[in-house]
């Protein structure tokens, strides 16, 4: 059963969060960035920052406490909808993923 568990989440990972990735840095990150960051490209220089950004972008969509700390707040709303869905997207699946090959761990 563990392995099963580590199995889905590993197997989500690289069919489709890691495509995914790679069109969000390659279509969207650059647009997100322009709008939350005025310009500065911070996440976008390569695959390794840019699945932190998402990461990072998708957590300020999901939740305002994450945004205000930030100062993204005010910010956040100028995203176009369909963009920020996808963010949210690809960090509730990423979350689901780390808790489907975390949680193997206690299962014997």
């Amino acid at each position: 059963m563990d392995l099963i568990f580590f199995g889905v989440g590993l197997s989500v990972i690289f069919i489709i969060l890691l495509p995914l990735a790679f069109y969000l840095k390659a279509k969207k990150l650059r647009t997100v960035e322009d709008i939350l960051e005025h310009g500065n490209r911070y996440y976008s220089l390569n695959i390794f920052m840019a699945l932190h950004g998402l990461l990072h972008y998708g957590s300020v969509f999901l939740f305002d406490w994450y945004a205000k700390r930030y100062n993204l707040l005010s910010d956040r709303d100028k995203v176009p909808a369909h963009v920020s869905r996808l963010f949210k997207v690809y960090f509730v699946i990423f979350m689901l993923c780390a808790l489907l090959m975390f949680s193997s761990v206690f299962f014997e």
